[in-house]
């Protein structure tokens, strides 16, 4: 499955505390989510037992003892024995080395792997996606989507699209919309809450007056996390955080990434977030994050 890992570890690494890292590496809390969920299923094998039924897992990390190193080291390989897959392979001279090496790059490695793990979803959806919601995106907004199939509802605002599969579980969600771009910087946490609450607010009301989808608060602050980050080459400004219904009982987990048209003086922000109440909502979120980099331009519109 695309959110599952092998790790295949020496038991001498495993048994000693070089064990509590790698379970920060794959067990670590995915930001953004209303409870703690692991960033990865992960199975764990000594590199003893590494034969042929485990060759085939999609997303794999290999530590191991190489005395013949001067250094540390980190490999990746792609597509060894399946496609997509990705290897990520790290290796030091001793325990010592191994240990300093993993504390440093710990939140680098997981980010290969997860990001590998985004890219697959999205390969997987641009092969398989709902047209219709496609063309939607680019007739209004002038920017396409590819979104998972089972999404068929559509609503549409000024320079807005807001698609979804309209479910009381695993409610998958996907908007798009323009703004105007100022030439500022877009890594801006307390600009983005106050456009995207702005726009929520016209877009997707509540059944009452008095409600509108809004960015969850604790004491006045929002709950984010945020960077810039290059995605298939092209910088963007990803937020993670929390949505909730005013004065009402819905709520959930949204990804956002922010992109620049500056050939246009826009900006492209494509969200994706998730309803599912009793469900963990991980793998939820990370499919509809993988359609947001499914993003592309026509010269149909300017």
């Amino acid at each position: 499955m695309p959110s599952e890992l092998l790790l295949v570890v020496d038991d001498q690494v495993w048994h000693s505390d070089i064990a509590d890292t790698l379970k920060v590496i794959t067990q670590g809390s995915v930001p953004g989510l209303m409870q703690d969920e692991a960033f990865f299923k992960t199975v764990r094998i000594s590199a003893r037992h590494y034969t042929q039924p485990y060759t085939t897992f999609h997303s794999k990390l290999f530590v191991h003892l190489d005395p013949s190193l001067k250094r540390a080291m980190v490999g990746i390989s792609r597509d060894v024995v399946a496609r997509p897959q990705i290897e990520v392979t790290v290796s030091a001279p001793n325990i010592d080395v191994l240990r300093k090496f993993l504390s440093e790059k710990a939140l680098y490695i997981r980010g290969i792997i997860d990001e590998a793990q985004i890219e697959m979803r999205a390969a997987d959806i641009r092969k398989h996606y709902n047209r219709d919601m496609s063309r939607k995106f680019l007739s209004v907004v002038g920017y396409g989507l590819k979104v998972p199939k089972q999404i068929q509802a559509a609503k549409t605002g000024k320079d807005f699209v807001w698609v979804g599969t309209n479910l009381n579980e695993k409610d998958l969600n996907i908007v798009m919309y323009t703004l105007p771009w100022d030439g500022k910087s877009i890594a801006d946490e307390q600009k983005f809450v106050a456009y995207r609450d702005s726009v929520m607010r016209i877009n997707i009301p509540g059944s009452r007056d008095d409600q509108w989808m809004q960015t969850t608060m604790i004491d006045g602050v929002p709950v984010l996390f945020s960077r810039m980050r290059d995605i298939e080459g092209q910088k963007a400004f990803e937020v993670r955080g929390l949505w909730e219904m005013r004065n009402g009982a819905l709520g959930g987990p949204f990804v956002s990434l922010t992109r620049i048209d500056s050939i246009n003086n826009k900006l492209i922000v494509a969200e994706g977030f998730v309803y599912s109440p009793s469900t963990d909502k991980r793998d939820l979120l990370r499919t509809v994050e993988a359609s947001l980099w499914t993003l592309y331009k026509t010269d149909s519109r300017k």
